[in-house]
């Protein structure tokens, strides 16, 4: 099965830690496009970034096998945003596409080398996501 993160030649897709990131970033910062969601804040990009970086230091030098294992606790990102995006009429706390973004990108990881991949990527995007100017 070829992998999201990774192009036929077994190098992570460029345009995942430019082109793509960057129209992320840009997503979770133009407030026109968000209608009636929150604005992503930098507390709140902080925060999930936070997890997925203390994730990969958890899973710095273990093998794919052992990921598995793990792999449930970073499958838990999904419902943490969830809940900080809830349904209309209750307040919601993040824009929803932030939470498209950590489903897709979630969902994507199947092994040790699609996480690092997706860690990669979340940077870029926290970068583009202050670059754009994001607060």
């Amino acid at each position: 099965m070829a992998s999201y993160f990774y192009n036929d030649k077994d190098i992570i897709k460029e345009s995942l830690l430019t082109t793509e990131a960057k129209t992320w970033a840009q997503r979770f910062v133009d407030r026109r496009k968000l209608g009636k969601d929150p604005k992503l804040t930098s507390t709140q990009l902080r925060k999930y970034h936070f997890e997925v970086k203390t994730l990969e230091e958890r899973v710095k030098d273990i093998s794919d096998d052992d990921f598995l294992k793990l792999r449930p606790i970073l499958k838990m990102l999904k419902s943490k945003v969830a809940y900080a995006c809830r349904q209309p009429g209750r307040e919601r706390k993040i824009p929803e596409a932030f939470k498209r973004y950590i489903d897709e990108m979630v969902d994507k990881v199947e092994n040790i080398r699609d996480f690092r991949a997706f860690v990669l990527c979340f940077d870029a995007v926290v970068g583009y996501f202050y670059g754009e100017g994001g607060k």
